[in-house]
C-alpha cells in the first residue's frame, strides 16, 4: 500500500459519525452565531471560537488507538492522516460561519476569513499532540495550542501583510506537525 493510500484511509478510519456528528454540532453552533453576529466588531470573538475549534479538533482524535501500531506505518504517515482530520474538522466550523454570512450579504473580506481559517488550522495541528500527553503536559499544549492560534490572527489584527501572518501560520503548523510526526514514531502505546 502506498503512503497516500494508507494516509487517506487512516483518515477516512476517523471520519466515523461520531466525528461527524461532532462535526456537525460545531457547524449548528456556528450557524446560529452568524445570525447574531452581524458587525465586524465582533471578529475577535469568531477568531476565538475558530480557534478553540481548531483546539478541539486536535485533541479529540484517537491518536493512541493500538490498531494504528500494529500496522506496518510510520509515524510521518500517522502524522499526516491525523493532521488532515483535524484540519478538516478545524475548517468546517468557521467555513459554515462565513457562508452564512455571505447568504446573508454580510460576506467577511478574503483575508479575515483567511486568517481565521489559517489560525484554526495551526490550533488544530498543534493541538494534535495533546492526545499523546496526560495531565499537566495535556495543558500546557492545549495553551500551546490556542497560543499558536492567536498569534496568527493578532498578526493579521495588527495589519501585518498577509504573507507574513500566512509565513507565521506555515511554519508553525509545519514545525507543529513534524513535531508530532516524530513523537508517534518513538511513542509507545503500551507505556
Amino acid at each position: 500500500m502506498n503512503a497516500a493510500r494508507a494516509t487517506l484511509a487512516i483518515a477516512r478510519r476517523h471520519m466515523r459519525s461520531s466525528w461527524v456528528l461532532a462535526v456537525a454540532a460545531r457547524v449548528a453552533v456556528a450557524v446560529v452565531a452568524a445570525f447574531f453576529i452581524s458587525e465586524h466588531r465582533f471578529a475577535p470573538s469568531i477568531w476565538v471560537v475558530a480557534i478553540v475549534y481548531g483546539t478541539m479538533a486536535g485533541a479529540e482524535l484517537r491518536v493512541a488507538d493500538l490498531m494504528y501500531f500494529a500496522a506496518p506505518l510510520y509515524g510521518r504517515q500517522l502524522a499526516r492522516a491525523h493532521a488532515l482530520t483535524a484540519a478538516l474538522g478545524a475548517l468546517v466550523p468557521p467555513s459554515a460561519f462565513f457562508a452564512v454570512e455571505a447568504l446573508r450579504g454580510a460576506p467577511w473580506s478574503a483575508a479575515d476569513s483567511l486568517a481565521t481559517l489559517c489560525a484554526a488550522v495551526v490550533a488544530a495541528l498543534i493541538g494534535l499532540s495533546v492526545t499523546l500527553r496526560r495531565g499537566l503536559h495535556a495543558v500546557a499544549y492545549v495553551v500551546v495550542s490556542l497560543a499558536g492560534g492567536a498569534v496568527v490572527v493578532t498578526l493579521f489584527a495588527y495589519g501585518l501583510p498577509a504573507y507574513v501572518w500566512f509565513a507565521v501560520a506555515a511554519l508553525i503548523g509545519f514545525l507543529a506537525l513534524r513535531a508530532f510526526g516524530e513523537t508517534l514514531a518513538r511513542y509507545d502505546p503500551i507505556e
